[in-house]
């Protein structure tokens, strides 16, 4: 009888697909921008990638973050499927990326206790003498924290002492 009266989904998704990174992929060339090669189709360089909303001006923008061992680029991409698509033909991707900052350019990041899934990773460019925050809100908790190991341990390789990461 629960089964019955459980609402039911009319969602024609079948399943969700994964993709691996290869040299096609349209995300390669930002993931293999560091400095160091990735000239090897068998390789796998190592970044984190999450799907998240990005708050500003009192607006949320659906984001992809992406972040590589020296770079955080902030992703607009198209995740729509295009029906005229031949079945099981993954479509090259559109992306467009809205912001490029070298991880060493994070200053401190701040994860709240009321709202896990939301992070704030403040940025400061030496050169401009301007301050920025990413206030990025995720669906997941593990993967906000995945991705917030991945950037601080990026950035204490390189200088060897602790980010400061505030929990509010």
């Amino acid at each position: 009888i629960a089964r019955e009266l459980a609402p039911k989904s009319d969602s024609k998704l079948k399943g969700i697909s994964t993709t691996r990174l290869d040299p096609q992929h349209h995300l390669w060339h930002l993931v293999c921008e560091d400095t160091r090669p990735c000239d090897k189709e068998d390789s796998h360089p190592p970044f984190r990638y999450l799907l998240a909303f990005l708050q500003q001006d009192g607006s949320l923008d659906s984001v992809s973050v992406l972040a590589t061992n020296e770079m955080l680029f902030l992703l607009d991409e198209d995740h729509q499927w295009s029906k005229s698509q031949p079945e099981g033909q993954m479509s090259s991707g559109k992306v467009t990326v809205r912001e490029t900052q070298p991880i060493s350019c994070l200053s401190s990041v701040h994860l709240f206790s009321s709202n896990p899934c939301q992070m704030d990773l403040k940025l400061y460019d030496e050169m401009a003498k301007k301050e920025k925050t990413w206030s990025l809100h995720a669906e997941d908790e593990e993967l906000v924290q995945d991705l917030v190991d991945w950037i601080t341990n990026q950035w204490e390789t390189m200088f060897g002492v602790k980010l400061a990461t505030i929990k509010q």
